[in-house]
């Protein structure tokens, strides 16, 4: 008899981007790596199941959803309303689905793990569970945790929202809810029930959802810090440091100056607002020339109407410079964490921080909020965390900013620290874990 032929369907509406220049965020850039490490060490068929046209990787079996009737422009991912988000989410679960409904392409649920990088936008996830598929689940974002915190304003902790809904449901008014609150709450919930695995980033985050959905999960959860891939070289080593010489230049950076990097998307969650108030209570006291680098694109849903508070709150600076570099390509972001000397996470809500590990990768010290995700990555010899609990934050940002700023050695002893706990942050084994974990559900 021969060999039975796994597969591995992975679904991620960010595939088929061209990620050096599309800012979808985190957790697509890792699905991304995690699909191109699995097309690398074999041993499965791998699918693939995404919204933009172009294929992720040579090796991979790659579909779009839904499939256009001519070549068709790829969804506009980064300038969607909430609304539009909502719409684009069913109407790419109503093609996923349905590719997997069919057998596409000869799939059979006794063969197939289907993994889900992202749950807002996953097919229906009881539907394909009835038809026998084994599914894997990986949390970059606890949708209802982010919806509390950027939302509500964390009124009630998270578990009080999700017993809410079903309360509400129980009632029989589910159907009374607008789509985009039906995506937080019960498309979440259905991802906890029909998920034979629940791969989380950080042990907080595990936590978060056992207290919302119950200890019974415990059992499916599997806790995997990504860690960073390494994209090490010493041309592109030797390109990165012949380019941030020219940014020092241009941007008229001396011995003398203080530089502080941040890097995500534009959007409130990331809490840039609060970096450049805690800048502005210390500009003047500071004695040096100050320059902050906000680096990344405004997201999608509510990031354009952020990213003009942002720039107003950065023109009112009276001595510190704002400079906005837009988004970086890989080659690009190493040359400007060369012209750093701390990086700043001043998040209102993080999953994991996978700016921060590739910061501590390039050798610098991180001053971060105090989110799930950093906590378990960040040590204080090499990391400061800053705790959001009184009704100013930036008060307590400006005051670690102003300590670490004045110290530029213990700043640099700090980066090199960084970078060897780095080292030990290894992408290609937590790849590994969870494409085992995923085959795994097969035998």
């Amino acid at each position: 008899m021969g060999r039975i032929v796994k597969n591995i369907v992975f679904i991620g509406s960010h595939l088929g981007y061209p990620m050096d220049r599309t800012p979808l965020g985190g957790g697509a850039m890792v699905g991304l790596q995690l699909l191109r490490h699995w097309a690398r060490a074999g041993g499965a068929r791998l699918i693939a199941l995404g919204a933009g046209s172009q294929s992720p990787a040579p090796e991979v079996e790659y579909h779009r959803m839904p499939a256009p009737a001519g070549q068709g422009e790829d969804p506009d991912l980064v300038h969607m309303s909430e609304w539009a988000y909502a719409r684009f989410c069913r109407k790419f679960e109503k093609a996923a689905t349905g590719f997997l409904a069919h057998g596409g392409r000869g799939l059979g649920p006794q063969r197939t793990v289907v993994v889900v990088n992202d749950v807002a936008e996953a097919p229906d996830m009881g539907a394909l569970a009835r038809l026998g598929y084994r599914q894997a689940s990986l949390w970059h974002v606890d949708v209802v945790d982010f919806f509390n915190r950027l939302y509500l304003g964390r009124l009630l902790p998270p578990e009080r929202l999700t017993k809410a809904f079903d309360l509400w449901e129980g009632l029989g008014l589910g159907a009374l809810l607008p789509d985009i609150l039906k995506l937080v709450f019960r498309k979440q919930k259905d991802a906890i029930r029909h998920s034979d695995l629940l791969i989380v980033p950080s042990r907080g985050m595990g936590d978060t959802l056992l207290r919302c959905y119950g200890g019974a999960i415990e059992e499916k959860l599997l806790v995997v810090p990504w860690g960073v891939w390494r994209e090490d070289g010493s041309e592109r080593g030797a390109k990165a440091e012949e380019e941030a010489q020219r940014l020092r230049r241009l941007y008229r950076l001396g011995p003398d100056s203080r530089v502080i990097m941040t890097l995500s998307r534009i959007a409130p969650e990331k809490g840039i607002h609060l970096l450049l108030k805690a800048v502005g209570m210390i500009e003047d006291s500071l004695g040096h020339d100050l320059c902050v680098f906000i680096c990344g694109e405004p997201a999608f849903m509510r990031g354009a109407s952020y990213a003009g508070s942002v720039r107003a709150l950065a023109g009112r600076l009276r001595r510190a410079r704002v400079v906005f570099p837009g988004y970086l390509s890989a080659e690009r972001k190493l040359s400007h964490f060369l012209l750093a000397d701390l990086f700043v996470s001043p998040s209102i809500h993080e999953s994991y921080g996978l700016a921060v590990v590739e910061a501590m990768q390039a050798g610098l010290p991180v001053l971060a909020s105090d989110h799930y995700g950093v906590r378990e990555a960040l040590d204080e010899s090499y990391g400061r965390i800053v705790r959001y609990e009184d009704r100013r934050p930036e008060d307590s940002l400006a005051q670690a900013l102003s300590e670490l700023l004045r110290d530029p050695a213990r700043l640099k002893a700090m980066g090199a620290l960084a970078r060897k706990a780095a080292a030990r942050m290894d992408f290609a084994g937590s790849a590994e874990r969870v494409r085992s974990a995923a085959l795994g559900l097969l035998s």
